[in-house]
């Protein structure tokens, strides 16, 4: 566990070196924070106005994007491995229209097959939790395209 931190740090900087419009890439993340301890990691988004549904808040599906990817830089910095989303269930408790999201992930299980965690998204000037979600993610041996390395 003592290499978490580098390792979320380093899937995020990934993240950031595709450059050719993949989501992941798009909606931005941001390393904020590491608990090695709580098997917890915590990115934040910025709102881009391309994101925004037409009431002007954040789209639905952006937003489990953003948990998706930042419960996908958890399992895979836990693991040193390949992960693919099994399931994800996101509970959407009130709209994001502010200027950035905090989202915190935390394992709670990791087992030899499958991982599972939990996330929770904040408004980062409010601090009011926003949505909350939970995914499962698998282990998973692939091929990795030339440049590309993660699961997420």
């Amino acid at each position: 566990m003592e290499n978490f931190e580098k390792r979320v740090e380093s899937i995020i900087k990934e993240i950031k070196g595709y450059g050719f419009g993949m989501l992941n890439d798009m909606i931005d993340p941001q390393y904020v924070s590491c608990d090695p301890e709580k098997r917890s990691c915590k990115v934040r988004y910025k709102k881009f106005k391309w994101e925004d549904n037409g009431r002007g808040e954040v789209h639905g599906g952006v937003i489990s994007a953003m948990m998706d990817t930042t419960m996908g830089i958890n399992a895979i910095a836990l693991t040193e491995g390949d992960v693919s989303t099994a399931d994800m269930n996101v509970n959407f408790l009130k709209p994001f229209t502010g200027k950035s999201f905090i989202v915190e992930s935390e394992a709670v299980q990791v087992g030899s097959r499958v991982i599972r965690l939990e996330a929770r998204a904040y408004d980062e000037d409010t601090g009011k939790c926003l949505a909350l979600s939970t995914g499962t993610f698998m282990h998973v041996n692939y091929e990795h395209p030339e440049g590309k390395k993660l699961g997420v």
